[in-house]
């Protein structure tokens, strides 16, 4: 508040009152002060009883779950057994110690209740029909539908306690290989035992209490499961422990409430002494601010007399345009004056008392004081000029001197009249500058009268033009139009001058030798003072060679280097060009996306010099494929794109797609040799997937992509539903990222037993995706895009530490060494890192007793170089063998074997499954095997299924063998029972098989 303003209008605002208002004000603001801190320490208490109420109802989760998962590991050997657990008490009893969170295991067939372990406490319960009363079972009946594990409960137990019942039904193959419904397996879990882990007793200890509940299907009622006091929760934070088929919820709240009262008070209390004492400081503050208002004005009264008389002489002097000195008779400054006091040799109010010859340069001095002899010797006026280098740079002054008298006459001393004519004297230098401009410059400039008769030439005209000053003096600038240029061109530059003054632009004209040539002109009327036009001024450039770069640039920014083709900027105007057409004329158009399979090995293994004859052979072919009005561009890399437009239909875009893909299977020689690639095309089409280009680019990517995933060397018509493909391979590749950070996946181990004793030897690791929500994803659903994005890095590396980890900690349990296979892609062959990983793992201890396989492709070898081979040699150096899987579906050739250090080859399923009934397979699979023991390698098959496959497999001497017969996937723990089981059938079957 401004207290001077306010006493002057003639309020009555006294400082009590003042000091009032600001006590109220102070009070508010500290008031809502307060309430902000509450908020904000609220808000803080309840995120860290967030952070730990979400850490135990992980712990709870983890809990639950990890006593469910038993039900798994039941209908294993239910399905192993074909229906039927042997020694069941002695297995389920051995299980209950693998899980904490189970009270007791259960069989039942059929949805009966046969088998329970322990039956002491759990008797009553055997005969129990599941599926007898969907209203009393509905998790049985929703677990036989969906074929998901369900909770039931919690609940009461016969037994006694509350618990919960997991069940996981069982479906095994009947007679035709059709899934049957078999039973189910059961897990029963007791409460507050399974939730022991997450010690919740530990919240009460911080000052919480805490309840775990869930909403009752059927009565829609809270049924408390836990809780730390039977007192109700005020305003609790709540969260959500997800269960196999609903959710529970955990409450927490601090014991003493949400608020300190106490320290509320407090705030509240200093928060009014603090208003207080502001209210009696502004209370001060006024009374002192008036006392020096009221001395104030008693000053301006007595001063506002004076200052009018200066102000009427100040008046006088600042309307003065020039600087002003008055001198005494000795010469010394009196009074000075200066519109701007920048051009004073130093500030205006040191200059009183001092001579001139203190003020100013020795030169300007001698000259003042020659003026000043003059003056005195004939009392005439006198003028003279002078320079001064002052901050702002060298000035020029004209001064004009004269005497001053008293009123008797006599001398009183001297006034100087000094105007600064540095601008006049700049514009004269100018206008000398500007002929030496006007001859020496390398633009052409004409001036023409009002006219528009040409008055004067300057020598760059002459030499731009071809014609003389005498050839164009007198005539008109019509003599140079090139008949390029319409009336109405010409009529446009008049009426634009005739306006603004001003024309620019771009002009063809015709030089003297005939040639017409580009040039940037620019015409300036001339007016006078009056604003007469008096003259025209035209300056012009020649642009032939700035046309010519401009050419160059275009090119450049609108066509490939290396192919001469369109590049994505063109694409992107031919492309809005062929839709506006395709808009007019009723017409579709097609854009094709074409990516080259295969590109990389050669550009890789070859060379890139190699790689770009390739893209050239290419580029020459595309355009032999399409019409002259067609378009063919080169996105980067081996990506083009071809816009056909004006087409009729659909399928021409499959003839245009057909005739691309069989022209890029055709040989290109590169260095000295034939070499093969393929093509993976994506075709879209305007109007029916979209109508403007990023929609039409975007579409036929998605389309182009969906063609390598259907295994490439093909075309691939953009659909809707690849749209959705592609949405969900985005979020999978967001989901996959997140797993990769949490390592979100398991190991399963498929046994690998020798053919002849059915000694389990070995086993391969196989990686699963232990999703939050899906549960357990298949490697085929996420290996692909993780290789895409190179997560196959991270995932590779654990894969091989978890499977040597688990394999010593088998040795520790007692199972002999065993041969652990591990899948290698050729994405870690080619990035740095896989030798340092291997060598890092060889340091560990324990790995001298296994014997770790890296599992290949025959891709990986084709794909492979000089260098990729030496970095096979020196893994296998570390002890390290290689097996190349899934061998004679690709490009087999004995040459990869006899140059690449390979141990053992591992026949695919698609010939073991039909060796036994088609001659050809069973031929193909003998002739593997005969091959791969004349080079002294290992045979493994995979995917056997059914004994007669391997009865023929080992009549044919195979060395080991994989498949469900043998067994499916398995987690460590169940392995580890089946090796030592099979070890011991094993060991019978050896005795009774005679040898080879």
């Amino acid at each position: 508040m401004k207290f001077r303003s306010s006493f002057c209008s003639g309020t009555t605002l006294r400082p009590g009152s003042l000091g009032a208002i600001v006590f109220v004000v102070a009070l508010a603001v500290a008031t809502l002060f307060v309430a902000q801190s509450e908020r904000e320490s609220l808000r803080i208490r309840r995120a860290e009883v967030a952070d730990q109420s979400g850490d135990k109802a992980h712990e709870i989760e983890s809990a639950v779950r990890h006593g469910l998962t038993a039900t798994y590991a039941l209908a294993a050997l239910v399905r192993q057994g074909k229906g039927e657990v042997h020694n069941f008490d002695a297995v389920a009893t051995e299980m209950l110690r693998y899980y904490p969170g189970a009270d007791s295991l259960q069989l039942a067939p059929g949805g009966v209740i046969r088998q329970i372990v322990p039956l002491a406490e759990n008797a009553r319960a055997i005969g129990h029909d599941l599926l007898a009363d969907p209203a009393r079972n509905k998790e049985a009946f929703r677990a036989r539908d969906t074929g998901e594990l369900t909770l039931a409960g919690p609940f009461e137990l016969m037994q006694g306690g509350i618990g919960a019942v997991g069940r996981l039904p069982v479906f095994l193959d009947d007679e035709s290989g059709r899934p049957r419904f078999w039973g189910f397996t059961t897990v029963l879990i007791r409460f507050p035992q399974v939730i022991g882990k997450a010690q919740l007793p530990q919240l009460v200890k911080r000052g919480l209490h805490y309840q775990l509940w869930r909403v009752h299907p059927d009565t829609g009622l809270k049924q408390i499961i836990a809780a730390s006091s039977e007192e109700s929760l005020i305003d609790p934070v709540d969260r959500a422990v997800m269960m196999p088929n609903g959710a529970w919820t955990l409450s927490v709240a601090p014991a003493d409430g949400w608020t300190h009262k106490s320290t509320l008070s407090l705030k509240l209390f200093l928060g009014f002494i603090f208003s207080a004492l502001l209210g009696w400081l502004a209370k001060q503050m006024a009374e002192l601010r008036f006392h020096r208002y009221r001395l104030q004005t008693l000053v301006d009264e007595r001063t506002s007399a004076l200052a009018a008389r200066e102000s009427k002489l100040g008046a006088l002097i600042g309307s003065l345009p020039d600087q002003l000195f008055v001198l005494d008779e000795p010469g010394r400054i009196v009074e000075v004056h200066s519109p701007d006091p920048a051009l004073l040799p130093m500030a205006p109010h040191d200059l009183p008392g001092r001579t001139y010859g203190d003020v100013f340069p020795k030169p300007v001095a001698h000259a003042v004081g020659e003026a000043l002899a003059a003056i005195r010797k004939d009392g005439q006026r006198h003028e003279f000029e002078y320079a001064l280098d002052l901050p702002g740079g060298c000035r020029q002054f004209s001064a004009s001197m004269s005497q001053l008298s008293r009123s008797d006459g006599a001398p009183a001393g001297f006034i100087a009249l000094v105007r600064d004519v540095s601008e006049r004297k700049l514009a004269e230098e100018r206008m000398r500058e500007a002929m030496v401009v006007f001859d020496a410059s390398s633009q052409g400039i004409m001036t023409a009268d009002a006219a528009g008769v040409i008055t004067s030439v300057n020598p760059a005209f002459c030499s731009i033009t071809g014609y003389s000053s005498d050839d164009v003096m007198g005539q008109t600038p019509a003599m140079f139009k090139s008949g390029r240029h319409d009336a109405g061109f010409y009529k446009n530059m008049w009426a634009t001058l005739e306006t603004t003054g001003r024309w620019e632009g771009e002009v063809w004209n015709r030089r003297k030798a005939g040639d017409v040539y580009p040039q940037w002109l620019t015409i300036s009327a001339v007016r006078d003072e009056s604003g007469r036009l008096i003259k025209y001024v035209s300056i012009f450039s020649d642009m032939t060679r700035r046309k010519q770069r401009e050419e160059v640039i275009w090119r450049q920014a609108n066509f490939d280097a290396l192919t001469g083709l369109a590049n994505r900027n063109l694409l992107n105007d031919r492309l809005e060009r062929a839709l506006a057409h395709g808009r007019r004329m009723g017409k579709k158009a097609g854009l094709v996306f074409l990516d080259l399979d295969g590109f990389k090995w050669i550009n890789d293994t070859l060379g890139h010099d190699v790689g770009d004859e390739m893209l050239i052979e290419v580029a020459a072919r595309l355009k032999d494929c399409v019409r002259q009005q067609d378009t063919v561009a080169r996105l980067g890399g081996d990506e083009f794109t071809l816009v056909v437009d004006d087409i009729e239909d659909a399928e021409d875009l499959q003839i245009v797609g057909e005739k691309v893909l069989r022209i890029i299977r055709e040989p290109f020689l590169l260095a000295g040799a034939n070499r093969y690639v393929s093509g993976s095309l994506g075709i879209t089409v305007f109007p029916d997937d979209g109508d403007n280009v990023q929609t039409l680019l975007r579409n036929a990517d998605i389309a182009m992509y969906q063609s390598k995933q259907l295994g490439k060397n093909r075309c691939q018509f953009y659909s809707q539903d690849m749209q959705e493909a592609a949405r969900l391979r985005v979020q999978m590749e967001a989901e996959l990222r997140v797993a990769v950070e949490r390592r979100q996946f398991v190991l399963y181990y498929q046994p690998i037993i020798d053919a002849r004793s059915g000694c389990v030897i070995g086993a391969e690791a196989l990686v699963r995706w232990q999703h939050p929500l899906r549960g357990l994803v298949a490697p085929d659903e996420f290996i692909a895009i993780a290789e895409d994005t190179g997560m196959i890095l991270p995932i590779g590396a654990w894969v091989l530490n978890e499977a040597l980890r688990q394999a010593n900690e088998w040795h520790e349990q007692g199972l002999s060494p065993l041969r652990i296979a591990v899948n290698v892609s050729g994405v870690q062959f080619r990035e740095q890192g896989l030798l340092e990983l291997i060598a890092q793992a060889s340091r560990e201890p324990g790995f001298d007793r296994i014997k770790l396989v890296l599992e290949i492709t025959e891709s990986v070898l084709m794909q492979s170089s000089d260098a990729t081979e030496a970095l096979m040699r020196e893994i296998g150096k570390l002890g390290v063998n290689y097996s190349l899987d899934d061998f004679g579906t690709g490009y087999s050739s004995l040459s990869y074997l006899k140059r690449f250090p390979v141990d053992h080859v591992k026949i695919d399923r698609s010939f073991v499954s039909d060796c036994v009934e088609d001659k050809n397979d069973a031929l193909l699979v003998e002739a593997i095997i005969n091959m791969a023991h004349s080079l002294g390698l290992k045979v493994t098959a995979e995917g056997v299924e059914t004994d007669s496959q391997r009865e023929f497999l080992r009549m044919r001497h195979c060395d080991y063998l994989q498949g469900y017969l043998v067994s499916q996937p398995l987690p460590p723990d169940e392995f580890h029972m089946f090796a030592v089981r099979y070890r011991a059938e094993s060991d019978v079957r050896a005795q009774l098989l005679p040898p080879w």
